[in-house]
């Protein structure tokens, strides 16, 4: 979401006030903000289909429960933080769902019977360097697995992913799964010093060859590892993947995470999503979090991630319930430009706009009443000015028709309906409109 640039204020505000928003935050306008809460609210609903149950945990919570997850200082200095002035605790504002789930499952869940199966939506905010592209607040919707470590549940969040960006409507994505114990498994027995690893995942997950290999040079890694190792970033594609980095792997663990993931796609087939996806070994994001197949899914031209996800068996543990999961978040707000950028129809006028020339205002009101009960959206035209006036404003606001008490044409029991897109006019009865509304 791109912040649009500041108007010139017509009524001469004081000019003390920020009219620019913070860096990396932005103003959701009506039409963008309707297609983002009917999103919010289908992907909600898709997510019950499959049986997950809601969550709503707070925006604030004690630090102590995301500094869990993120042990590293430099993760804990992506988030804001705060001191509780009734307290004095240090609070924190939420920068990721996933750390309250576990909390959640450790307190109120830890006798449940498994797997659990929950799902949440909202807002978290992250500490970001100023970069084009970065936003510090998302609005993700996700879900959790918790409790069952079969390929089937891995498969599940994928399918699960990917079916609701295809009931957002997105077009051409992709989802990218990689398994991070394979790239692990190339490693057992080398004696790497951290800084290194980081700087091999690192080169690995930019796919930059020529660093990788001068890289690998000074590596103390036997050559045969170093082949694997410089033909990882190429490891991406279809299934054949697999049957290219089985034949190149020396590693059992790596075998193993090869073989975990070849269920995971077979599953991912049976629900009929696996045309989506790309298995991609070179991805290693978060390899010091997740324990087993990771994902991310991505659509041109949108340059960051619709969604990310994987296996997270360790991090249960941190708040006394030991657990493995699966999971994912979606950008909401990334999967709403996505829908813009590939000219995906905002969501049609509806509604009735109620203009009155009668000098009481009981019908109109009574009207606006009936028609809200039939789920109709109806507001009052407030101000008086010519009709013409206020049909341009009913089609400004995104309303479907004008009903128009008083005008000519009309008794004292009619009202003037005006379809704001043809132009059309008929009379109807009051009683009669909102039936004749709520069934167009």
């Amino acid at each position: 979401m791109t912040p649009s640039a500041p108007e010139p204020d017509p009524r001469g505000r004081r000019s003390g006030l920020h009219r620019e928003l913070p860096p990396g935050l932005g103003d959701l306008l009506p039409e963008a903000a309707g297609q983002f809460f009917s999103l919010r609210r289908k992907l909600l609903l898709a997510m019950g289909r499959w049986g997950y149950r809601p969550t709503v945990p707070p925006l604030l919570e004690h630090a102590e429960v995301f500094s869990r997850a993120q042990p590293d200082a430099a993760d804990e200095a992506a988030y804001y933080r705060l001191v509780d002035r009734t307290t004095g605790h240090v609070l924190a504002i939420r920068p990721d769902f996933t750390p309250q789930i576990a909390r959640m499952a450790a307190s109120r869940f830890a006798r449940a019977s498994l797997p659990l199966r929950l799902c949440y939506e909202g807002p978290v905010v992250r500490h970001v360097q100023a970069q084009k592209g970065r936003s510090r607040e998302l609005h993700q919707v996700g879900a959790e697995l918790l409790g069952v470590v079969d390929p089937e549940a891995d498969a599940e969040a994928i399918a699960l992913v990917t079916a609701l960006l295809a009931e957002a409507g997105v077009g051409g994505f992709k989802v990218d799964v990689g398994q991070v114990e394979f790239f692990r498994g190339i490693l057992l027995g080398c004696e790497l010093q951290p800084d290194r690893v980081d700087l091999l995942v690192g080169s690995v997950a930019r796919k930059d060859l020529s660093e990788l290999q001068v890289l690998l040079e000074d590596l103390p890694v036997p050559d045969g590892k170093k082949r694997l190792l410089a033909e990882l970033p190429l490891l991406a594609g279809g299934v054949e993947v697999l049957d290219r980095a089985s034949a190149l792997v020396e590693s059992d663990h790596s075998r193993s995470a090869l073989e975990n993931l070849a269920q995971v796609v077979s599953y991912v087939e049976m629900h009929g999503l696996a045309h989506h996806l790309t298995i991609d070994l070179g991805e290693l994001r978060g390899i010091d979090y997740h324990t087993g197949v990771i994902f991310e899914a991505f659509v041109h031209p949108l340059g960051t991630a619709l969604c990310r996800g994987g296996r997270y068996d360790r991090l249960l543990a941190r708040y006394g319930l030991d657990l493995p999961a699966t999971g994912f978040s979606l950008d909401l707000l990334a999967v709403t430009e996505a829908l813009r950028l590939q000219g995906a129809a905002p969501p049609p006028p509806s509604g009735v706009f109620i203009v009155n020339f009668r000098a009481s205002r009981s019908q109109a009101l009574g009207l606006a009443r009936r028609l809200r009960s039939r789920s109709v959206p109806a507001a009052r035209d407030l101000t008086r000015r010519p009709l013409e006036h206020s049909l341009e404003h009913a089609r400004e606001q995104g309303f479907r028709w004008a009903a128009v008490l008083g005008g000519e044409g009309c008794s004292e029991d009619e009202a003037v309906l005006v379809d704001l897109g043809t132009g059309e006019r008929r009379a109807l009865a009051l009683d009669e409109l909102p039936r004749h509304t709520a069934e167009e």
